[in-house]
């Protein structure tokens, strides 16, 4: 059972790092969150940790800096997961560095992946178009992993090539993460990084390793390296399928805000699936803490 969080200083006194879901947390769109400039500078002052979390893997971690900063949010590198980040991180910690990464994705994924000593493929070869042409596509053989994450200039050459080494090469198969859309504006959605996840997953008939939110892995890295611990740890965010999920299966605690995307009404149900530790309307309700 969820519960409003009334006892404000007895929560954030229990928690010494606060995780955060950027967009529908600390800001909507182009507008800033009232006070939540004000609710991290006094985190600070109290010597919180703060981490940033995204599962966008279009931007590197400095330009996702420069946007959290551009709100007026103090923020440092190291403080910054993507999911692009956490790939790379993860194919470092298993051991991959002798072979080529096929990428579905743009330049920040390759970046990230580049950044840690990982090379990287993000083109193919254009051929004509036609089943009799494109069935002759060729798969490096140094390709030992495809990392499929949001592109734009996504071609059917590209889900050949992937396809092609998936399941001709035995390459890893690792999804960025699994979002079905990608929200844009005036409440509109694009396809996400999951759709063509899903496309490359139905035509190999296999599942990847997912490294973003709401699986465990992500979450895992950050706690591994900066040696975190998960009883003082909570996740902040406003999506339950995915912020919420992403901190109840790593079990760190979870605070669910009203400002974006789920509603009250999603966990006032006695079944329902996705349950947060607490609830409060926004993020700036943590200030009541000062009182």
């Amino acid at each position: 059972m969820t519960q409003k969080l009334n006892n404000v200083k007895e929560f954030v006194n229990s928690i010494d790092t606060f995780i955060f879901d950027c967009d529908g947390v600390l800001w909507l769109g182009s507008t800033i969150v009232e006070k939540a400039v004000e609710t991290l500078q006094y985190l600070r002052a109290l010597k919180k940790d703060i981490k940033f979390v995204t599962n966008n893997s279009t931007k590197t971690r400095e330009q996702f800096m420069e946007k959290i900063k551009s709100y007026g949010i103090e923020c440092y590198l190291n403080e910054i997961y993507g999911s692009s980040f956490g790939t790379a991180i993860y194919l470092n910690k298993i051991g991959f560095n002798n072979k080529k990464v096929f990428i579905i994705g743009e330049y920040g994924l390759q970046k990230e992946l580049n950044d840690q000593n990982i090379q990287t493929v993000k083109e193919v070869t254009r051929l004509n178009d036609g089943i009799d042409n494109v069935q002759n596509i060729q798969v490096e053989s140094d390709i030992g992993a495809v990392v499929v994450g949001m592109d734009t200039c996504l071609t059917y050459q590209k889900a050949v090539y992937a396809h092609k080494a998936i399941v001709e090469n035995n390459a890893l198969f690792i999804a960025t993460n699994t979002d079905t859309s990608y929200p844009i504006k005036n409440g509109k959605s694009i396809p996400g990084a999951g759709s063509i996840v899903s496309m490359i997953s139905t035509s190999t008939a296999k599942q990847p390793i997912i490294i973003g939110k709401p699986e465990t892995l992500l979450l895992d890295l950050i706690i591994e390296k900066d040696k975190l611990n998960r009883e003082r740890t909570c996740m902040i965010g406003d999506r339950l399928d995915t912020d919420i999920l992403f901190g109840i299966n790593g079990n760190i605690k979870t605070l669910l805000v009203l400002t974006g995307i789920s509603k009250l009404e999603e966990i006032s149900q006695p079944n329902s699936p996705i349950i947060p530790n607490y609830y409060t309307d926004t993020v700036s309700d943590l200030l009541l803490h000062k009182e």
